[in-house]
């Protein structure tokens, strides 16, 4: 089995929530980060974050692996293996670019220009492109984490084993988007841009699961359909801040054009739903879909319907997140 979980708006969508209770609830064999840098936050639990290693690092009996499209900052990627003790279970691909010292000083004029985090991820995946990156195995510090990551998934696909790959960001932030650019990342933000950093074929691939907010955030400047103003704000109470930047997010209504977009673009199979206990009062840590406030389960079942009529690949929306922790969920699979 080899599952993909993508982001289906700005990014900020809750996907390292997601990942951390499929880790554990399906006990995954290997998770697999693939795609981004250190300017892609997950926040697996509370208190819990990560920005290069895998969000399945919650289960202790995953192999956790960095795929080849990674970009990495060798001191962040050392210092999460430390602080989370996996150094016996991480594997980082041979060929992942490393991001220099020069790159973070190259990325202040995107910080200022289109929002960037300012982590060095876009110069550092330029100078790839250019034939001039330093890629990992080149890193002494980084050798007893080295490894062919595609040879690794593709012999676990082989054995049969469980492989969970975890997208970065957001549709809404692909390279690729006119609607978008420039404020995008740096990369392609689909399963199938994600599925080839890790080094897979399109037929080893079971489910797509898209991850949507239950409104949606934006980090930075650009563009952003239904943003709330100052007094939908106030209603609603909800105030976030970027897992990496710090900085205040935009919210905004869920978008039903752009989920139905990310869907069909990622070919997505499976949704999940995070953040309806911010969004509608009297949801925290419900487990049972029946137990959702009526608001709630219409809000559900309306996105579920629209989105069921979209794609004749998907099956529903099956994950329901209603707090910060893996046990604060509903799963309907």
């Amino acid at each position: 089995m080899l599952n993909i979980v993508v982001g289906g708006f700005y990014g900020d969508e809750g996907k390292g929530k997601i990942v951390g209770y499929l880790a554990v609830k399906d006990n995954f064999d290997f998770v697999v980060r693939a795609g981004g840098g250190p300017q892609a936050g997950h926040t697996v639990i509370e208190g819990k974050k990560v920005t290069q290693i895998p969000s399945g690092f919650i289960n202790p009996n995953s192999r956790l692996l960095i795929a080849r499209g990674t970009i990495i900052n060798p001191e962040v990627v050392l210092d999460e293996i430390e602080k989370y003790g996996v150094g016996d279970r991480v594997g980082i691909d041979y060929g992942c670019t490393i991001i220099e010292q020069k790159h973070i000083e190259q990325e202040k004029e995107l910080v200022k220009r289109i929002g960037s985090v300012g982590t060095g991820t876009g110069p550092a995946r330029a100078d790839r492109v250019l034939r001039k990156a330093r890629i990992a195995k080149e890193i002494y510090s980084l050798k007893p984490y080295l490894t062919d990551v595609a040879d690794e998934v593709n012999e676990a696909i082989k054995k049969g084993k469980k492989v969970l790959i975890e997208g970065v960001q957001g549709y809404a932030l692909s390279l690729l988007d006119h609607k978008f650019y420039p404020y995008v990342t740096s990369q392609d933000t689909t399963a199938s841009q994600f599925a080839a950093d890790v080094g897979i074929g399109p037929k080893t691939i079971d489910d797509v699961l898209v991850v949507y907010k239950a409104y949606a955030s934006r980090v930075g400047i650009g563009p952003m359909n239904f943003e709330w103003d100052e007094e939908k704000r106030k209603k609603y109470g909800i105030e976030e801040r970027g897992t990496v930047s710090g900085r205040l997010r935009r919210l905004g209504d869920f978008d039903l054009d752009l989920a139905r977009e990310s869907l069909i673009r990622n070919t997505g199979t499976q949704a999940a739903i995070t953040c309806i206990d911010r969004l509608f009062n009297g949801n925290s840590g419900i487990k049972k879909f029946d137990e959702l406030t009526e608001e709630a389960k219409k809000f559900v079942n309306r996105i579920d319907y629209f989105l069921r009529k979209s794609s004749p690949y998907f099956k529903g929306i099956k994950i329901i997140s209603t707090g910060p922790n893996l046990e604060d969920t509903i799963d309907l699979r």
